[in-house]
């Protein structure tokens, strides 16, 4: 995470990287058909642009707009899931007509990262494996497409959050320990529009410092809100502490991060801002974790609305989240990255830094803004397109859409006593025209607080298509990627694959299957997704992975899958603490790689 430097006014007195490149200019228009001509600027083939990353200041502060002390979620009454006709929930690319036309003319180009060999057997086994909430949940009738899955796993329970209903499960049997909840009902104390609407776009984690469990679920219709919780007691079916913060325009695709870093602990959040049908910008947020934490009524808000200068160059940003247990370097900054879909083919990841201060709020910066701060990958072209649904299935001519256009959640991040990691993963179009995963693990081992890219590569060992990845890592530097795969010749189906830190540097070991499906998805605006989530432990082992597939062929007939998994070597705490990549570069010894020292293993947060 960034360490904290004081920089006045949008030109930073210091610069990115070693080079000074080309900037160039390239006109498009924003977020839909209809919208106003706007200028995407950005790096053309990876390269930076020579001026100085550009800081919003002056952010915009605020306190919740309402606030409750939630009776405990069991003895809520459940009301039952409305009737009518399955929907298909937006999700609007914010750079649609710029995809578009960065589509027409583009030539298939090789992939940068392309992993060339099979790996040995994933080191990795599966423990639990049973149904979530979806088609074949007892009682339940799916109402809507996507699912949007995402899963956290406590001290006791696992928690999975589907678009508009949740359910607990024992994190021992996977036994539920509840029906599925409405979504909405579990903001009934708090009242107003997060107990009356239903939005979807829900995220579910737990806080590994606090104990706690952290949910958020936005409103999609005026007056626009963030409706976010916290558990007073590690117990999910427990009383929380529940706030509603403004959002100044339709705020789609939420993400949020937990950060604790000794003094500006927060929720770090980010959204695709809407008013409601055109693309308006990213609003970026940290919510006040400490005294969320209490139930403080005081707590505030403090965001900043990134438009990019005008250019609408950010967009769908990842806020880091904390896996390790222990807070990391005091004061340091939340990272962010994102906006991969300026240009196709892409060489360039896009980082950010939130620098909060809730006692002096002014002094709180968001540095990076405008695709100022580029990180240099391996070429690569955006799944579909970014925007186009391309992803064959078994027994129906409706292909399924990829998001090609982001990095899907989560950028999971580790601190280890001598270096930070983050992970982070997108869906690509590989060298043979199939989608495929690129995955990349940033590093820094030299406190700057600056994350540069560690390793990278793309999994896609065959002609199948591989897509909507979710990553993270565990004490040991092992990786967890989980995904759906699917093929003309195969329904969609849920399998994962891994690295230890043994592996050559970039390569996945060879994939396993989670869940076979046994049908395709039919209609349903060839919406699939929007998102996965794989989640870690506080036993800093165990992975916990929730995705989408069909038992039959049908609309809105989705079901979904939970499962955990644990590298074998993995040992809480662990025997080691390198990265996989500098692990197995330099076992043991002090070594230095691209002017980075690294030293012998030393003992880990769990």
């Amino acid at each position: 995470m960034k360490k904290h430097v004081v920089i006045s006014g949008i030109a930073a007195l210091f610069v990115v990287g070693a080079l000074l490149m080309l900037a160039v200019q390239i006109a498009t228009q924003n977020a839909v058909a209809g919208g106003k001509p706007k200028a995407i600027r950005g790096v053309q083939g990876g390269r930076s642009r020579a001026s100085a990353p550009e800081v919003l200041t002056n952010p915009k502060v605020s306190k919740s707009i309402a606030f409750a002390v939630s009776r405990p979620v069991r003895e809520i009454p459940q009301k039952e899931a409305p009737t009518g006709p399955p929907y298909e929930i937006p999700n609007p690319h914010p750079k649609l007509n710029h995809l578009m036309k960065l589509a027409r003319g583009h030539a298939q180009v090789a992939d940068g990262a392309l992993q060339t060999s099979s790996g040995p057997l994933v080191a990795a086994t599966i423990g639990l494996n049973f149904l979530g909430v979806g088609n074949g949940f007892p009682g339940y009738n799916v109402p809507d497409a996507p699912p949007d899955a995402n899963v956290a796993i406590g001290d006791t329970q696992i928690v999975q959050w589907v678009n508009v209903q949740y359910a607990v499960f024992d994190k021992t049997t996977g036994a539920a320990q509840t029906g599925f909840i409405n979504g909405n009902t579990f903001w009934s104390d708090l009242g107003g529009s997060c107990a009356t609407k239903n939005s979807g776009d829900p995220i579910i984690q737990w806080d590994k410092t606090a104990h706690v469990w952290v949910v958020l679920q936005n409103v999609f219709s005026f007056p626009y809100m963030t409706c976010i919780a916290v558990s007073q007691t590690a117990d999910a079916t427990g009383p929380y502490f529940e706030y509603a913060f403004p959002r100044s325009g339709l705020p789609d695709y939420p993400k949020l991060g937990t950060f604790v870093n000794g003094v500006n602990n927060a929720y770090f959040y980010a959204d695709n801002n809407f008013n409601p049908s055109f693309f308006k910008g990213v609003d970026v947020c940290a919510f006040e974790r400490d005294k969320i934490l209490v139930g403080d009524v005081s707590a505030s808000q403090i965001c900043f609305f990134d438009d990019s200068m005008g250019t609408l160059f950010d967009d769908s940003l990842l806020p880091s989240d904390q896996d390790s247990t222990t807070p990391t370097t005091i004061g340091e900054d939340e990272v962010y990255m994102g906006s991969i879909d300026n240009f196709n083919p892409g060489t360039t990841i896009y980082e950010y830094f939130f620098h909060v201060d809730f006692a002096t709020p002014s002094n709180s910066t968001f540095t990076g803004v405008n695709g100022t701060m580029p990180i240099s990958v391996a070429t690569y072209g955006l799944a579909c397109g970014g925007f186009a649904a391309c992803i064959p299935q078994i027994g129906s001519f409706n292909n399924l859409a990829s998001l090609g256009d982001r990095l899907m959640y989560r950028l999971a991040y580790r601190s280890f006593p001598d270096h930070e990691a983050w992970v982070v993963t997108h869906s690509v179009t590989s060298d043979s025209g199939q989608t495929g995963l690129r995955w990349y693990e940033f590093d820094d081992f030299t406190s700057s607080g600056n994350p540069t890219l560690g390793q990278q590569g793309t999994f896609a060992p065959d002609t199948n298509f591989r897509w909507m990845g979710s990553i993270a890592m565990d004490n040991q530097g092992d990786i967890a990627l989980g995904y759906t795969e699917s093929s003309s010749a195969m329904f969609p189906a849920v399998y994962f694959t891994g690295r230890v830190p043994g592996d050559p540097p970039g390569e996945m070991e060879t994939e396993a299957l989670i869940v076979a499906g046994t049908g395709s998805q039919l209609d349903t605006g060839n919406r699939w997704g929007d998102y996965w989530s794989m989640a870690v432990d506080n036993d800093g082992c165990t992975f916990v992975f929730t995705a989408e597939y069909y038992m039959q062929t049908a609309s809105f007939k989705w079901s979904t899958q939970i499962a955990t998994l644990k590298f074998d070597s993995c040992q809480s705490p662990a025997a080691t603490s390198q990265s996989s990549i500098f692990r197995s570069l330099v076992p043991g010894w002090a070594r230095t790689l691209r002017s980075r020292s690294i030293f012998p293993a030393r003992e880990p947060t769990p």
